[in-house]
This record gives C-alpha cells, sequence and structure tokens, in this order.
C-alpha cells in the first residue's frame, strides 16, 4: 500500500510537472512568435498574449488600422492571434508590391474555412487557376461591353426613379441604402444574368436578402477564430461541415445560377452577351478573348499601373471553366456587386447633402450635358469631368472595402524592409486615403482634388478604392458607370438634403467594410 501511495504521488507531481512543462513552452513560443517583428526591425503596436493585436482591431478595424499605421510608419506590423502581417501604405513600396513584383505577390491569404462552391469565386482563388479564370473574365467588363450593358442600367434606373418621386411627393424621406440597393442588385442580376428579380418593388426580394447574408459574416466567429489560432484544424473543420458564409445561402445561390444555366443550354433561356453567357461559353471551352484597348478610361494606371505589370499577365487566353468555378464567379458577383456599389451610393448621397455647394456644381454638370433621361448611357458619363471627380472623391471618403490583401511568395527586401515568403501583406485605402501624407486636409471633401491638373500632380497609387495592378477588382468599370448612371438619373429630377432623421456622421461598418449599418436617411427634394 505504501508502495502505490508513493506511485500514485510521484505520478501526480509527474503529470504536474508535465503540465506546467507544457504551459510555459506554450507562452515561450508564442511570445517567439509574438517578436517576430522586433527580430525583423518592423515597427508596431505591442501584442497580447495569445491574441496578437486582433482585440485592438476588432471593433473599429478601419479606423484602429490606420492609428496604428499613424503611429508606427508606412510599414507596421501587427499580429492576427499569432500570424505576422505587414500593413503597408508606402506607395512607391506598394508600386513594386501589386506592379513590378507582381509575380512574388500573386496570391491573396488563404481563407481557412471552406464555402462551397463560394470557393472557386475569383477573390479566393490563387496561382495559376486564378490566372485561367481572371483571363477569361477580363473582357467581359470592357468599354465595348459596358456601353452595351448602359440600356439595361438605364431601365433598372427607371424603377428607382418611381421610388424618387413617390418619395418626393410624400415628405421626400428616403433611405438611401434600400433605395439604391435595390437599383443595384437589379442591375446586377439583369447585366450578369438577364433575370428579373424586382428587388425594387418586392420588399422581401430573396436575392437581396441572401447578397446581403454574405456581409453579415465576422471573421471573429468561434470556429474561425479557432482555425486562424490553429491552423492545423482547418481539415477537421472542413470535414465537420463548417463554413464561412451562410449555407443557406450558398444553396441558393448555386440552384439559381444551376438553373439559368440549364435553361441557357436548354434554349428556354435568352442567348446574351452578359457575364453568364460569357461563363457558360469558357465553361464548354468556346472562347477566345482579346483584352480590349479601353481609351477613355482614366484609370488605366490602376490596372497595369507600368509596363513591367503588363509582363506578369498574359493579354490573351483559351480556357475552360468548370461548372463550380462558373457557379463561384457568379456568386461573387452578385455579393460584391450589391454591397460595394451599394456602399458607395449610399454614403455618397450623404456627402453630397451635406457639401450643397459640390451638389450644385454637379446638378450645373448634369443639367448641361446629361438633362434627359435618354442622354445617360456610358460613353456620357464617363466623359462628364465633374462627375467623375465627385465619384473619385466618394470613393476616396468612403472606400467601401477598407483592405485588401497580398500573400508574399518569395522573401524579398525592400529599403531595408525583408518581407519572407509565406507572411501577409496588407493595403489598407482607408488608411492611404486618409492620410495628410497624400492629401491635404484629408477629411474634408474636395472634389476638385481629381481635376486633370491636381491628378497629374499625384501618385495614382494614392488612390485604390478598387485595388491596384493585375488583380485590380475586376468589375470596376461597372462599377463606376452604374454608379455614376444612377447618380446622374436621381439629380436630374431632385437633389439630396439632410433631415432631422439623418445621423451626422453615419455609423459605418467595422468588420473591413463601410457599409453604414444604420443606413443613410435623408430628405430628397424635387427639383
Amino acid at each position: 500500500m505504501a508502495f502505490l501511495d508513493a506511485f500514485d504521488v510521484a505520478t501526480s507531481t509527474t503529470t504536474v510537472y508535465l503540465f506546467v512543462t507544457a504551459i510555459l513552452l506554450f507562452f515561450a513560443y508564442d511570445f517567439w512568435c509574438h517578436t517576430y517583428f522586433w527580430r525583423m526591425g518592423i515597427p508596431g503596436p505591442t501584442p497580447l498574449p495569445i491574441f496578437g493585436n486582433i482585440l485592438a482591431i476588432g471593433n473599429n478595424f478601419h479606423e484602429s488600422i490606420k492609428s496604428m499605421s499613424d503611429k508606427h510608419g508606412p510599414v507596421t506590423g501587427i499580429y492576427l492571434w499569432r500570424e505576422p502581417i505587414i500593413m503597408v501604405s508606402d506607395v512607391k513600396l506598394l508600386r513594386k508590391i501589386l506592379i513590378k513584383d507582381f509575380g512574388k505577390f500573386y496570391n491573396r491569404r488563404e481563407i481557412p474555412v471552406s464555402s462551397g462552391d463560394f470557393d472557386t469565386a475569383l477573390f479566393n482563388l490563387r496561382d495559376a487557376q486564378w490566372k485561367k479564370v481572371r483571363d477569361i473574365l477580363t473582357p467581359t467588363f470592357t468599354g465595348r461591353k459596358m456601353k452595351m450593358m448602359s440600356g439595361i442600367v438605364n431601365s433598372c434606373a427607371d424603377t428607382m426613379m418611381d421610388n424618387v418621386q413617390k418619395a418626393c411627393a410624400k415628405d421626400g424621406t428616403v433611405q438611401c441604402k434600400d433605395l439604391f440597393g435595390g437599383f443595384v442588385m437589379d442591375t446586377v442580376a439583369s447585366c450578369a444574368f438577364g433575370l428579373q428579380v424586382k428587388s425594387q418593388t418586392q420588399a422581401d426580394e430573396p436575392f437581396v436578402n441572401h447578397a446581403k447574408k454574405f456581409f453579415q459574416v465576422s471573421f471573429t466567429t468561434p470556429v474561425f477564430a479557432l482555425v486562424s489560432f490553429l491552423p492545423f484544424l482547418a481539415p477537421v473543420v472542413k470535414f465537420l461541415g463548417f463554413t464561412l458564409f451562410p449555407k443557406d445561402t450558398i444553396k441558393f445561390f448555386t440552384e439559381v445560377i444551376d438553373k439559368t444555366i440549364a435553361m441557357r443550354k436548354g434554349g428556354h433561356g435568352t442567348h446574351n452577351v452578359d457575364f453568364l453567357q460569357l461563363l457558360i461559353d469558357a465553361q464548354d471551352g468556346k472562347n477566345i478573348h482579346t483584352i480590349e484597348n479601353d481609351d477613355d478610361d482614366q484609370h488605366n494606371q490602376l490596372f497595369v499601373g507600368s509596363d513591367e505589370g503588363k509582363n506578369s499577365i498574359t493579354p490573351t487566353t483559351r480556357g475552360r471553366l468548370s461548372r463550380r468555378e462558373v457557379v463561384g464567379q457568379a456568386m461573387i458577383f452578385l455579393s460584391a456587386g450589391y454591397e460595394t456599389t451599394t456602399t458607395a451610393l449610399t454614403l455618397g448621397s450623404y456627402l453630397l447633402a451635406q457639401n450643397p455647394h459640390v451638389q450644385d456644381k454637379l446638378i450645373a454638370e448634369i443639367d448641361k450635358l446629361a438633362p434627359n433621361r435618354n442622354d445617360v448611357d456610358y460613353t456620357k458619363v464617363s466623359t462628364m469631368p465633374y462627375l467623375d471627380q465627385v465619384m473619385c472623391e466618394i470613393l476616396r471618403y468612403y472606400p467601401p472595402a477598407t483592405t485588401l490583401d497580398r500573400e508574399c511568395g518569395e522573401t524579398c527586401t525592400y529599403k531595408g524592409v525583408t518581407i519572407e515568403r509565406g507572411v501577409d501583406v496588407w493595403v489598407n485605402p482607408y488608411t492611404m486615403h486618409h492620410s495628410s501624407s497624400y492629401w491635404p486636409e484629408p477629411s474634408k471633401f474636395d472634389p476638385d482634388r481629381f481635376s486633370k491638373e491636381n491628378r497629374e500632380k499625384r501618385d495614382p497609387f494614392t488612390w485604390m478604392p478598387f485595388g491596384a495592378g493585375p488583380r485590380i477588382c475586376v468589375g470596376m468599370r461597372f462599377a463606376l458607370m452604374e454608379a455614376k448612371m444612377a447618380l446622374v438619373r436621381v439629380l436630374q429630377k431632385a437633389r439630396f438634403e439632410t433631415s432631422p432623421l439623418t445621423e451626422i456622421p453615419p455609423k459605418l461598418g467595422t468588420s473591413g467594410l463601410l457599409s453604414p449599418p444604420n443606413g443613410v436617411t435623408l430628405k430628397l427634394v424635387a427639383r
């Protein structure tokens, strides 16, 4: 008995020693991980054990990362749990990362939680698969295709204008997020897939409800946090069926897209020259596309930016898309196209209401160049200089997406800053757009920043609401056309004013997207 008692004591003591040793080793490893930037000579905020800096950026993402960059400089190191992230806001370094050395920063960070067919969306693709799909999609968004789609956009704006007139006939009160959200969803569904979803007349339109769900996802959910902290658990989480996006939303879009494709292939649908038809042709291996020259595009520098960037992406392609790739691209067009453009129009209308002198000048240009409904098309809105200035300043002030990322694929050093393979680089448009180093009085809404003279004096990489380089947002031209046409149509008949119900300033989203959770309530006054 005495022997057994001694054995139990020894076993218990050994267990305690092993437990304490494990804890000490864990925190020693954690400490080592959180001294990575100290060893690399990159400044940044002090991380907490285990959490890193994730708690500091969780409540107000865009303002938190801006504050960190303002304090620690244009190259700042932070930690998401133990993962090191380098935030860059130096335009010369960004030009190298996004353009010159694009081959070393080809991919985005891989999302560790699966989301079914949405995993094949262009945003999530990597390496050769990304390149194949990108080359196939690019011809959908050239200036020539925008001209073909602008009539559909204008038709969707007719329903929006009915709602504008109804609001003016009452007390003028309008929830801009609802007004523009319905218009954008109708436009995306029509131009992309030839679908009439009637988002503007049916309050509970499923397309809108499910598109909104895509952007109600939190990257601080227990499952995502667990996989981020313990990456080796990703296969287990995937096996158990956990997804980042709601399963019912993924299922909804998958079924709608599959049915539409089946109708077209069966000859029961229209053979439109639209996004979905391009995807169907690519699935069948019928496409041979050549990227067009868009001389009317003022933002071409951001698409390529230099001769070196042109060598990073093949100008022609022949490829096939799998069924999953087709569905993935369709879903990203619906979801991303809805949220970002709706946010730009919603917050843009607020800025116009708060700056009536800007609104007056824009209305004067509209009355001169596009006074009537039939004057509004892609060519017209692309050649209205003050309209472009206003839209660019809206996107500077409120870039819908505040962060884009690139994963380093090959260790490189720039002016003493070493970025090691596997480290994620964050580009924060909101931080850059509100930096006094690039923009005098950044909190002032001033479209004259984008006059021809001022634009020529400034590095184009100080403005990147759509990103830059070969991985720039493929739908940039479509989004700009859509937003400009909507503003012109509304301002032809009414003007925006604040009301006692207007939240000043509007509350902004805190998860990396600026979409205002409470929307923006304004007053529409008939002209």
